[in-house]
């Protein structure tokens, strides 16, 4: 008898569960299904109004696409420079620290350089020994010339001497006054006197070319000990050490009465950096560096100040990749602009927005106004006095600007929701 029971009240289960499937494949459950839920519902679901809404008028404007990063204030390639000492010594004055700023050319520090002025002194006086001698040959050489051809003028005067006496000899002779002796004498001087002459001028053409040479061979001598002075007077203006570029101390690395070895290494005496030559350097993800062009216009802020922004522009896009927790960044440098580049300091972290595209005076919204169920998009319209959810195609977002591609006219009005106001609770004594 207890089995049959089962039994009976297992067939009327399944004819149950069987009407019940009959009835929600034919839809007829749905309206049963409503009537039993508003039974035992509490309140009913609230319909909204135009009371619910604060509507705003569509507006036209221009809307920018945006990459957003994060990065770094770097220093350029120059900006930092090392100063060290190109001789060795004793390092005799500091005259900078730590936060000071100088200026090309200013002096650093002096290296003890007794020694070196010595020496310059010493090839100073070299100097001055080989210009007097190339005085001396400058003066004395051409006296000794004119004194040759004061000589050499001389023999001509004698040849014209000679040959008027051979003239006069051979008349006499034809009348038999002087004998051939007397001829013959004569033609042997005049001969000897053509010779010396020929003699003195090439003496003098040798004496012109020694002149020559010997102030040649002088004027270098005098180079090579100015050149030598001008050696040792480099070196010596390396006891002073300078700075080479506008900036501010950052590093010092040796004190008054240390000994430093100049090497193959300068020592390090400061380090300068030029904070006017701060760029940004900006990791951009994968999925943005398409949009990322040279040129394009961007901003940032620093935590020091962060409702300041500093205006850059993009200049280079480097290719490498650089990969830290499987994340793929590319390192875009940014150029700032010099107008507010004061502010700024080495290795601050920077919040970059890059703008890539704009699209202008297209319709847009608020983003509070743009309403979403399943994979539909839609805004709320007022419609006279009654509002419609109207369908709506989107473009680009630019903070809380949605741009609106299709949907919307331009004298709609959209609604965003209010939010409820809560009941303000009595307090309690």
């Amino acid at each position: 008898m207890r089995s049959s029971g089962k039994f009976r009240r297992f067939i009327i289960t399944i004819i149950c569960v069987g009407f019940i499937a009959l009835l929600a494949q034919s839809g007829k459950l749905s309206p049963i299904w409503s009537k039993v839920n508003g039974l035992f519902a509490g309140k009913k679901e609230h319909k909204l109004t135009l009371k619910d809404y604060e509507f705003r008028a569509v507006t036209r404007k221009d809307i920018f696409q945006k990459v957003l990063a994060t990065g770094t204030v770097t220093l350029k390639t120059g900006a930092e420079v090392k100063i060290g000492a190109r001789i060795s010594g004793q390092l005799e004055k500091l005259m900078v620290k730590i936060g000071d700023f100088v200026k090309a050319g200013d002096t650093i520090a002096t290296i003890e350089h007794e020694d070196l002025l010595a020496r310059v002194a010493q090839f100073a006086a070299d100097l001055k020994g080989e210009e007097a001698r190339l005085k001396k040959i400058q003066q004395e050489g051409p006296l000794e010339i004119s004194k040759s051809k004061a000589e050499f003028e001389e023999l001509n005067v004698q040849i014209g001497l000679a040959e008027k006496m051979l003239n006069r000899n051979q008349a006499l002779k034809k009348k038999g006054v002087v004998s051939q002796t007397v001829v013959e004498e004569t033609e042997e001087r005049l001969k000897i006197l053509n010779a010396r002459i020929k003699l003195a001028a090439e003496e003098i053409k040798l004496d012109e070319a020694r002149l020559q040479n010997d102030v040649l061979l002088q004027e270098a001598k005098v180079e090579k000990a100015r050149a030598n002075l001008l050696e040792e007077e480099t070196r010596l203006s390396y006891a002073t050490i300078t700075a080479t570029i506008d900036g501010v101390v950052a590093f010092v690395s040796t004190q008054e009465g240390e000994t430093v070895v100049a090497s193959l290494n300068a020592p390090t005496f400061v380090t300068l950096i030029d904070l006017h030559k701060l760029e940004v350097t900006a990791f951009v993800d994968e999925t943005d560096i398409g949009k990322i062009k040279v040129k394009q216009n961007a901003k940032f802020t620093v935590d020091a100040y962060p409702e300041k922004f500093f205006r850059a522009k993009v200049r280079e896009i480097r290719p490498k990749a650089v990969i830290k927790d499987n994340v793929v960044n590319y390192e875009v440098m940014l150029e700032i602009d010099k107008k507010n580049v004061s502010y700024l300091k080495p290795e601050m972290t920077a919040n970059i927005i890059a703008t890539t595209g704009v699209h202008k005076n297209v319709i847009s919204i608020s983003r509070g106004a743009i309403k979403r169920s399943g994979k539909k998009t839609f805004a709320v319209v007022k419609s006279g006095a009654d509002i419609t959810d109207q369908a709506i195609e989107l473009g680009w977002r630019d903070g809380d600007a949605q741009e609106v591609k299709s949907g919307l006219a331009e004298d709609a009005e959209v609604g965003i929701l209010l939010k409820p106001k809560k009941k303000k609770r009595g307090r309690r004594r």
